[in-house]
């Protein structure tokens, strides 16, 4: 446990990069006009991102990340940006916010409000198109003769709440657009190329492009019916006004809304959504109980309402409703690693193994898949094979946490503890943690004394940190 300076400290390096960030928002081409070095700015990336892996705001779920950077990675095809990073936070703010390096976070709430996959897309585009066109950074630029007020607004924004990034950005708008109208002007510039591009994106990606003023429209309209301290975060942190509106309507190509339709899978993440942040699962099964009763063909709703037995360990009545779902599509993630949970939960995890390893073999690239069909197999007390698996997923997935950490996990259940401790420092040098990696490292030594090659590893890899340091 850590001591009060301990978290002090740890709180206030938190918010130094949470407001960086957010004045940097940029990918790897804008070191061109950059004031940084490259190392400083891969060094600003791997801080944010170690903040965030070490955040329990984030949701981590597999499937669920899978989602939203397929889509993603949908409209970075036409973005002229390599694909980012979108990540989940579990917010009751209606916003979404990039950092550095093209990782971009998307709260629940504004998943769970929007009404269309292509109205969510907008708001994703919105954000590529920011991180594209470096539009924080270039306000730093635009402001460079008044570096004291910019250095005020920052410090404002730490005072406004570390955890909420939105208020920072809000204060640092707010800080900048008081100074000049010119400054006003450059925020409301950036606002409507960003709208210009990410239009641009949804269109070529075949989403709807009126998803994005469609998207505001709904969040202003909202506005009108409380108080100003209750402005949605994504308006605080994004001026609208209906001049903006107007013009990105007018922007939308007309396009044939029955060709573009929302994919079932948009349909199943929400509720995933909705069942991973709900505080009162007795209370969202009765409201799954009369809506799926209401629309028996609604599909989307007993998902949802399979997932809230789950919550409430009731497998064999998920169960129920999962298994003609998957039987008709076998090769759906989302009904498939549901069913298999609620296998694993009946203590039934050989079902969830044959479940899962057909749809591993079809898709070996799949992080969900893969962590859950790793996560099966240790279940199955077949830790061997998990933890092969789990290796090649870590191949795949370099930098992810929860890939790491199961594959020690699995690497302990088959006993090969030198391999578990040397895994577990890997994890935590992706969590920036130097001296946890080398007391691992040293921990694995003791179990690798009759394994010559990894000893060779383990003290190249001590080498490497205590040199670091």
């Amino acid at each position: 446990m850590l001591d009060m300076t301990d978290a002090v400290h740890r709180m206030k390096h938190s918010a130094y990069v949470v407001c960086i960030s957010l004045l940097l928002t940029f990918s790897t081409t804008a070191q061109s006009f950059s004031a940084y070095t490259n190392e400083e700015l891969d060094q600003l990336e791997r801080e944010f991102v170690q903040e965030i892996n070490h955040s329990d705001a984030v949701l981590r779920d597999p499937i669920a990340h899978d989602y939203i950077n397929h889509v993603g990675k949908r409209l970075a095809e036409f973005s002229q940006l390599t694909p980012p990073d979108f990540f989940i936070v579990k917010s009751n703010e209606i916003n979404a916010f990039a950092g550095p390096g093209g990782h971009i976070g998307v709260n629940t709430q504004l998943i769970l409000e929007s009404g269309t996959e292509s109205e969510l897309a907008g708001v994703m585009a919105h954000e590529m198109a920011h991180v594209r066109q470096h539009h924080l950074y270039r306000m730093m630029e635009h402001q460079k003769q008044m570096r004291v007020p910019m250095l005020a607004s920052l410090l404002a924004g730490l005072a406004l709440g570390i955890i909420n990034p939105a208020l920072s950005t809000g204060a640092l708008y707010g800080a900048l657009s008081g100074f000049a109208q010119d400054n006003i002007n450059f925020v409301r510039a950036n606002e409507h190329e960003a709208d210009r591009i990410g239009i641009n994106m949804l269109t070529k990606a075949s989403f709807d492009p009126h998803g994005m003023p469609d998207f505001f429209k709904k969040m202003q309209q909202a506005t009108r019916y409380h108080y100003s301290e209750n402005i949605p975060a994504i308006l605080r942190t994004h001026p609208l006004d209906e001049e903006r509106i107007a013009e990105a309507e007018n922007r939308c190509p007309p396009v044939d809304k029955k060709t573009i339709r929302d994919q079932t899978n948009y349909h199943l993440f929400k509720e995933l959504i909705r069942t991973s942040v709900n505080s009162n699962p007795k209370q969202l099964l009765e409201y799954y109980r009369y809506q799926c009763a209401q629309n028996t063909a609604d599909i989307a709703c007993r998902y949802g309402y399979a997932l809230q037995y789950m919550q409430l360990n009731q497998y064999n009545k998920a169960i129920t409703l999962l298994k003609p779902m998957w039987t008709a599509a076998p090769n759906n993630f989302y009904y498939a690693i549901a069913l298999a949970q609620s296998y694993e939960g009946s203590s039934d995890p050989q079902a969830a193994v044959t479940i899962l390893q057909d749809l591993y073999a079809n898709f070996p690239d799949s992080y969900a898949i893969t962590l859950e069909y790793g996560n099966a197999l240790l279940e199955a007390k077949q830790a061997s094979k998990a933890a092969a698996i789990l290796l090649t997923g870590t191949r795949t997935f370099k930098r992810d946490i929860q890939m790491c950490n199961q594959l020690a996990r699995a690497q302990a259940a088959n006993h090969t503890l030198g391999y578990a401790y040397f895994t577990l420092a890997e994890c935590h040098i992706l969590q920036g943690e130097q001296r946890d990696a080398v007391r691992k490292l040293k921990l694995a030594q003791t179990y690798a004394q009759k394994d010559r090659l990894l000893r060779a590893r383990i003290a190249a890899k001590i080498a490497e940190l205590t040199q670091k340091d």
